[in-house]
């Protein structure tokens, strides 16, 4: 019956780190859409992201035109953190940069 528990505890915390792992990809895209179209890209995308506890890098490839950005998440494995150092999440979305959108 422990080995049951046991587990089932595991499949439990890998599926929460699996959930955890598609979210910050998720806000990594919106943030790579919103700073493709802006005039200055690494504002753009730290305004998209408004947690805290998520980091956000660009880089830009200006011959190319292209932008990159990756998005951190430390902590917050609940379940592997009781038994291993905090784990860090990471993602990188690529995009081509765009125009400004121009209203009028």
């Amino acid at each position: 019956m422990p080995l049951v528990v046991a587990c089932v505890a595991l499949l439990i915390g890998t599926t929460i780190t699996c959930l955890q792992y598609i979210a910050l990809h998720d806000t990594a895209r919106v943030a790579a859409r919103v700073a493709s179209t802006a005039d200055n890209p690494a504002i753009a995308a730290r305004h998209a992201v408004r947690n805290p506890n998520i980091t956000v890098s660009v880089s830009e490839d200006l011959a190319l035109g292209y932008l990159t950005v990756t998005t951190k998440r430390t902590g917050g494995l609940w379940w592997f953190g009781k038994f291993l150092p905090s784990g860090v999440l990471s993602q990188s979305v690529t995009m081509m940069r765009e125009a400004p959108i121009v209203l009028g």
